[in-house]
């Protein structure tokens, strides 16, 4: 197979060339990075990956329109390369239009980075943090966002300086270190730009930061295994961030969860429960679908279990008598706490959100009005509740 086509070079990287060669694009390119930058400060200046960039078809739509670039050139390019025809062709992000042309806008400010130092800085945080990279690369790693006091406990205790995180500070800085050296190891291929070069090139750049989010990712769910070892509850403080447990309550709360998780994920979804639980904004067929969605797929169970745990937990440090099969034990799950800064009500909260948002469209699409998703998180609580003491009777 003749692999050395040169497509991208001769049609995507002269669309690239000749949009960028008007100050006016330059300048609007650099709003749009600005606004990217602001819109996700808090991730990008984090001290160890927290939650998802996301780098969404928006973004990339307007990127492109600060630029001037046409998507359809860089399409026409990726359609004249040896590996067009592939179906199975790996890396699949080379066949991607917004990945390709920000690799030909890398290569354009480096071979001007004397004139656009700036530029070519922003340029390489873009490709980093777009969509087929960094974005997916979070995703596959963690497919749920990773619970912030676990990662605390990485930040604090199993992090070392030979992890790149450490050296630099935050992500951002990081992930900017990892790409100054792939374009310093590969600056041969970036002047040649073979679309060979082309797939290699962004294959590398994958590598490297899946690397770097691997890493994190193992000590992540080490400490995730083992945060009954580190994890204490005080039950006498509701100040603090955690509360302390006795070990008889630990051990409750355990055959609690595992008695919930047998019930729910071992037998249909209860009908009788979930009309108690529906409401007049999640209507009964709605709430049946998500509890289905939910406990039918195994990448929930993990994450359901220590939503069932906080809860509980939540309930025993304020209960006398820590009866779950009290009526009161209904009442306080529903409840709003809107305002509260206890981290594990909102560790609760995020655990929902994430629920919610894989397993429901019309929560992702209606969730923006306040009342609507306070609906959904009564509704979802009072199925978890009912069906917790379903399972403890």
């Amino acid at each position: 197979m003749k692999t050395n086509t040169t497509s991208l070079l001769d049609i995507a990287y002269s669309e690239v060339e000749d949009k960028l060669s008007k100050p006016a694009n330059i300048n609007k390119y650099k709003q749009f990075m600005s606004k990217f930058i602001q819109k996700n400060q808090k991730e990008l200046y984090a001290n160890i990956p927290r939650k998802m960039i996301y780098y969404s078809d928006t973004d990339v739509e307007n990127w492109f329109n600060a630029t001037g670039i046409s998507k359809a050139k860089i399409k026409e390019a990726i359609k004249g390369t040896y590996y067009s025809s592939i179906g199975n062709f790996n890396p699949r992000y080379a066949k991607d239009e917004s990945t390709m042309a920000l690799l030909c806008m890398v290569r354009y400010f480096f071979l001007n980075e004397k004139k656009y130092k700036k530029e070519y800085e922003i340029s390489l945080i873009n490709l980093s943090f777009s969509g087929k990279m960094y974005t997916s690369i979070f995703y596959g790693s963690f497919q749920y966002e990773p619970a912030d006091y676990v990662m605390d406990y990485v930040v604090n205790y199993m992090l070392n300086n030979k992890y790149d995180i450490v050296k630099y500070g935050n992500v951002i800085g990081a992930v900017r270190s990892i790409a100054n050296t792939w374009i310093d190891s590969y600056k041969d291929r970036f002047k040649s730009f073979t679309d060979e070069d082309c797939v290699y090139l962004i294959q590398q750049l994958h590598n490297r930061i899946g690397s770097f989010m691997h890493n994190i990712a193992e000590l992540y769910y080490e400490a995730y295994e083992n945060k009954d070892n580190y994890i204490t509850y005080d039950s006498d403080d509701l100040s603090e961030d955690n509360f302390r447990l006795v070990d008889n309550d630990s051990f409750k709360i355990s055959t609690i969860v595992t008695n919930t998780i047998n019930e729910i994920t071992n037998k249909n979804v209860d009908y009788v429960n979930c009309k108690r639980a529906s409401n007049d904004t999640v209507k009964f067929d709605e709430l049946k679908n998500i509890i289905d969605s939910v406990t039918s797929n195994e990448a929930n169970i993990p994450i359901l279990k220590e939503f069932i745990s906080i809860m509980v937990s939540l309930y025993f440090s304020q209960s006398k008598g820590k009866d779950i099969l009290d009526i009161s034990f209904i009442s306080f799950s529903i409840k709003p706490t809107p305002n509260s800064k206890d981290k594990n009500v909102l560790r609760k909260k995020e655990l929902m959100d994430i629920i919610l948002i894989n397993n429901s469209e019309n929560f992702k699409r209606r969730r923006n009005r306040k009342a609507t998703e306070s609906a959904y998180y009564r509704s979802f609580n009072a199925y978890m509740a009912l069906m917790i003491q379903k399972a403890n009777k």
